[in-house]
């Protein structure tokens, strides 16, 4: 299957990236779906169509040795697998408001008082649909357009769980500078 997904890419280098990435990964990626799935088929789906869009955007993605590569890797393939499932299942939204004002002030009154490290912890306990975008966006720094095709999600889409997502960081950094 590898074969097939080499075949996309032109850089040798590229081809190597990609041949390491699958190697260390593929078994991680299959756990990771089995994980939200519990179905092999669904899961084994979820995997190759992640390794399709791995060897489409090779070139900006990290080395398999990287940190970032698994946390990038691991985000990418709970989303398509939660998409996935999502296909079975409705999902309620939240509207909007787009009036209301999420404004980095409580972010850098906290980073003052708490740290960075409180805030990447707050992060990674929001839920998967917010944990993994705002963690692409405000720890990795991808912009908004890596981030669409890492999730494989619209912008609008991803804009609106930014929004969101900074709006319950927000209420919970709140609480805890409140608390202090």
């Amino acid at each position: 299957m590898l074969g097939f997904y080499l075949t996309l890419i032109d850089e040798p280098n590229d081809k190597e990236k990609l041949t390491e990435i699958y190697s260390t990964y593929n078994d991680l990626m299959f756990k990771v779906a089995m994980s939200v799935l519990h179905n092999e088929a669904l899961a084994s789906e979820t995997v190759q169509d992640c390794l399709l869009k791995i060897a489409k955007t090779i070139s900006d993605l990290p080395t398999a040795g990287a940190k970032k590569a698994k946390a990038f890797i691991v985000i990418m393939v709970r989303n398509k697998a939660l998409d996935n499932l999502k296909l079975e299942h409705i999902d309620k939204n939240e509207p909007i408001n787009e009036n209301e004002d999420i404004s980095d002030d409580i972010v850098s009154r906290i980073l003052s008082d708490m740290g960075y490290k409180q805030i990447v912890e707050e992060i990674l306990n929001l839920d998967t649909r917010y944990r993994d975008i705002l963690a692409l966006r405000l720890i990795y720094e991808y912009s908004i357009e890596k981030i669409c095709l890492i999730l494989d999600i619209s912008e609008n889409t991803a804009k609106s769980r930014i929004y969101r997502g900074r709006k319950i960081l927000k209420k919970r950094l709140e609480g805890i500078l409140n608390e202090k």
